[in-house]
């Protein structure tokens, strides 16, 4: 019994990643990591937890103070804007 209570808390924690998101909503990524940020461009990119890919966001300098590089989940909610992705807020 404890054993299959084991598998599926395991099993859900390797699925839930896929759909987060898709599940965030609209206007919403969410990252595994920030992998960059750069105050001079006004950028910082997190790794996708859906497509394992990098995606860059525009942000304000007040938004930027908040981002800090390095492991652990992220939710970016964000606007886009003729294309440009503009970060709106940023949840750890």
């Amino acid at each position: 019994m404890l054993a299959r209570i084991f598998f599926v808390l395991l099993l859900a924690s390797l699925i839930t990643p896929v759909f987060a998101c898709s599940m965030a909503g609209e206007g919403n990524h969410v990252g595994k990591q920030v992998t960059a940020v750069d105050v001079d461009a006004g950028t910082f990119t997190i790794i996708d937890v859906e497509s394992n890919s990098p995606i860059q966001f525009s942000a304000s300098k007040d938004l930027l103070a908040k981002v800090s590089k390095g492991p652990g989940p992220v939710l970016v909610s964000y606007e886009d804007q003729d294309g440009q992705l503009v970060a709106v807020d940023i949840t750890y």
